[in-house]
């Protein structure tokens, strides 16, 4: 709306690319993956001026800032890919056709699964797994922990491997997307699974299925790759402002007023933080991490003394054999998916500053698996 340009309900809706949509049972779909031309801001900015001169339809106000009306306008993947792709996919397994749809028995094992892991969901996420009866109210926090960490774990041998393995592929692309390191190392590859993703949509699920959050996710890895992680694009930080804004309200009387003076507050005597994050991180749910060298560790005492060096160190247990978790589409180790036995083990003192890679650690039985936590937001 502030670009001025057709929405993604339009034939030409896409911002990234020319594709024209297609009418498909009420709605417009993107159904080409390949050979896509793509919107420059020099084309776009030619075409908005040609518009108000031939046709007298005003331009946006952005138009005429020194800014890319294409590449400074990003994908948001906490609306596109999370509430937009998984809550599709996942109200699809649940309430669609019947080729994609699981059974009662399947929604009531999965949804067992999903609420066995709440005790295992470390502090940093802010809401624990909720059943699937509640899909229509989870929030973009839980569609992402669904889509990156839980959703591999609690859909195996549910789904179909067809189905399956089309998840993976998305989940693999977004976990790849999320980390720094790996939107740029990885990028091709990340861009292909979201091309297969989308590809494999349209046989899996229809046409019908190939609307405008869908098509945008073979344009989410260019984003990674100019802005550095999804994480560096998204409206996660100012969704999760709206709630800290929220507890600063105390009544109905002159709310912005009082948000304004709690901010002063906050802003003359911060809190520190770091002393409450190392008691609370070594213990449960919190005491996971992945060292260096595809190492995982489980915490088990809080800080103890310092080292020859004088560094803080703390008692671990140490999984040195680590396995992946699974290798389709790819070693699971890249996006730090472990996998160990309880036994193999050595008790160590490991340095306090290596354990900045915390992780979620679900045990069962005599495994445990270790799922390395990607956003930093």
């Amino acid at each position: 709306m502030v670009k001025k340009i057709k929405q993604y309900s339009g034939y030409y809706g896409c911002d990234k690319c020319t594709q024209k949509g297609r009418w498909v049972s009420g709605r417009v779909t993107y159904p080409k993956v390949d050979n896509l031309i793509l919107r420059s801001d020099e084309t776009h900015c030619a075409e908005m001026i040609r518009r108000e001169q031939n046709e007298s339809i005003p331009v946006s106000p952005f138009l005429r800032l020194p800014m890319d009306m294409i590449a400074q306008f990003p994908i948001d993947y906490m609306h596109q890919a999370c509430l937009g792709v998984m809550r599709k996919l996942i109200t699809e397994w649940i309430r669609g056709d019947r080729k994609a749809r699981m059974s009662a028995v399947q929604i009531k094992e999965v949804t067992q699964r999903l609420l066995s892991l709440r005790k295992a969901i470390p502090s940093c996420f802010p809401r624990k797994p909720r059943g699937l009866e509640d899909i229509d109210r989870w929030k973009a926090t839980e569609l992402r922990q669904f889509a990156v960490y839980t959703g591999k774990i609690v859909l195996k041998i549910i789904l179909s491997d067809q189905l399956y393995d089309h998840f993976m592929a998305f989940s693999v692309a977004l976990s790849l997307l999320l980390s720094p390191s790996l939107a740029v190392n990885h990028n091709k590859y990340s861009t292909d699974l979201m091309t297969y993703f989308v590809a494999k949509t349209k046989d899996l699920y229809g046409e019908q299925f190939m609307v405008y959050n869908i098509h945008s996710m073979i344009h989410l890895p260019a984003e990674a790759i100019h802005f550095g992680s999804l994480d560096a694009c998204s409206a996660f930080p100012f969704e999760n402002f709206l709630g800290k804004i929220k507890r600063l309200v105390r009544s109905g009387k002159q709310p912005l007023v009082q948000v304004a003076k709690r901010l002063m507050e906050i802003s003359v005597s911060p809190q520190t933080q770091s002393v409450v994050a190392a008691k609370c991180k070594l213990s449960r749910p919190n005491n996971g991490f992945i060292l260096g060298e595809g190492k995982c560790c489980e915490a088990i005492q809080e800080r103890v003394e310092s080292d020859e060096s004088g560094s803080p160190v703390v008692l671990c247990k140490v999984f040195e054999k680590c396995e992946p978790l699974f290798m389709d589409p790819c070693d699971s180790r890249i996006i730090g998916c472990f996998k160990v036995q309880s036994r193999q083990c050595r008790v160590k003192l490991v340095p306090e500053q290596q354990l900045t890679r915390p992780a979620i650690l679900l045990e069962k039985n005599q495994e445990i698996v270790f799922l390395s936590i990607l956003h930093n937001i």
